[in-house]
């Protein structure tokens, strides 16, 4: 049986690299989407894993119909931040309106699976934070076209990126001594590593058990925001006790209505008052799911710590 022909967006970012080359490793044929700017960089390291390249323009419809043509699994990884379409560059153009152009184009292109990488919280933040809220109008436009078409679509949750959370607080212990927490850092969570949602994501594929359905992942270990950076002074290990600041929730939400005020006239400042409540809102909520890989968040840890260059 042949293997069939994947196409994936938000190819050059930090989950759609690790996918393509998990993909590729499995010897399926994959079309990787990027933006007509990408840089050369880019470019030179999807062609070296021996995936297909193609290019358009995410604020347009059209510019997915040849690159979906032939897939059969179309898979998008785009989210803010690591992809810009258009001049407003922001959620709502990326994580709205982007993956529904692909999405809505892909069952339109005879795709026959679709799988949507969104927020953790989902549903239940979407009232709340404009992220959430973005990606998950997302979800409902894309399930819409795809269910009467009898395509399967599958969305899947992770809790949060090593790269996202805790490598920012990794390099705070080891340059400054210190570490921050909104709140109280009691809440829980269990990052979870690129690599293992990128082998969770092509375990999807073909697995009638999987496909179709919505999936919360994590990785092996649950620890609370405080933990993390205890973790991390002991990795290091930092010659004194770690200082860990506590940002009062009150004092976020009142920079937050205030950035929401300026943002009236200023995309920069409602952008910032949307990423201020997605921070309250993550950091006042447990994130623990089940777990989907073997990386564990102290080699992680270990990894940054012996590598070249770094030093307390």
């Amino acid at each position: 049986m042949m293997p069939r022909q994947v196409c994936v967006a938000g190819a050059t970012g930090y989950l759609g690299s690790r996918l393509i080359a998990q993909l590729r490793a499995r010897s399926m044929p994959v079309v990787a989407i990027l933006k007509d700017r990408s840089c050369e960089a880019d470019q030179q390291r999807l062609n070296a894993l021996g995936a297909t390249l193609a290019f358009v323009d995410a604020s347009r419809i059209e510019s997915y119909a040849q690159a979906l043509t032939g897939a059969e699994i179309a898979i998008s990884c785009m989210a803010f931040g690591n992809v810009h379409v258009d001049s407003t560059n922001d959620f709502w153009a990326i994580d709205r309106d982007a993956n529904i152009r692909f999405g809505v184009e892909a069952v339109r292109a005879g795709a026959k699976h679709v799988i949507l990488v969104a927020t953790f919280e989902g549903r239940d933040s979407r009232g709340l934070t404009e992220f959430s809220e973005a990606k998950e109008s997302a979800v409902d436009a894309i399930g819409a076209a795809c269910s009467p078409a009898g395509v399967a679509f599958t969305v899947i949750r992770p809790t949060a990126y090593f790269s996202d959370l805790t490598n920012r607080a990794f390099d705070s212990v080891q340059q400054h001594g210190r570490y921050t927490v909104l709140g109280d850092g009691s809440h829980r969570i269990n990052p979870v590593d690129g690599d293992d949602v990128a082998v969770f994501l092509a375990d999807c594929i073909g697995n009638s058990k999987k496909a179709g359905r919505e999936h919360q992942i994590g990785g092996p270990d649950i620890f609370t925001f405080r933990e993390i950076g205890l973790l991390a002074a002991e990795v290091i290990g930092l010659p004194y006790p770690l200082k860990i600041r506590s940002i009062p929730i009150w004092s976020l939400r009142f920079v937050a209505a205030m950035a929401a005020m300026v943002g009236l006239a200023s995309p920069k400042s409602r952008r910032s008052a949307a990423l201020l409540r997605w921070m309250i809102y993550s950091s006042t909520h447990d994130a623990v799911a089940i777990s989907c890989g073997t990386r564990r968040l102290c080699d992680e840890f270990r990894s940054k710590r012996d590598a070249p260059g770094r030093a307390i």
